[in-house]
């Protein structure tokens, strides 16, 4: 019988604050005994501390409104450490690796040609690939994939 009457008694304060009425302020001053006097009720230890247990529970603020930014900004991290950072990290490599180029060196283009650079234009854009005794081919710079890895596969004398 006692739990039962805390438990009204929390659901008439929990409706008072839902309503957005003031609950008296005589409840958290009183004592037990006192509570159970004035409302009929037998008094129950801690009925005052889980009455105000339940009123700051109600008083609970909701989250901040910047919280709910933060899956966008996970995401934007995750994007940027597993996407972007990569990818940058291998443009500095590429532009690194065109700007060392020079002359006699053996190179990949993006189309699979495989010749040795002759020359290099004075403003850099373009170069001269050497593929045969006799003929060269202009290229932009940027074409130019990888240098060529000295190896066995990479002499040209493979049968296919």
């Amino acid at each position: 019988m006692n739990w039962f009457c805390v438990y009204v008694r929390m659901c008439e304060l929990l409706l008072l604050l839902q309503d957005g009425a003031v609950p008296p302020t005589s409840v958290e001053a009183e004592s037990p005994a006192a509570t159970a006097a004035t409302s009929g009720t037998p008094a129950v230890e801690g009925t005052t501390e889980a009455i105000k247990n339940v009123a700051n529970a109600a008083k609970d603020a909701p989250a901040p409104e910047w919280m709910q930014f933060l899956p966008f900004i996970a995401i934007g991290l995750f994007f940027y450490f597993i996407l972007l950072r990569p990818q940058q990290a291998e443009q500095r490599r590429r532009k690194e690796l065109l700007t060392t180029l020079k002359k006699n060196d053996k190179v990949v283009t993006t189309g699979g040609m495989i010749g040795t650079i002759a020359d290099i234009s004075s403003d850099g854009t373009r170069v001269t690939l050497r593929v045969d005794d006799n003929t060269r081919i202009k290229f932009l710079r940027s074409a130019i994939q990888e240098p060529l890895k000295d190896g066995p596969e990479s002499n040209g004398s493979g049968s296919t």
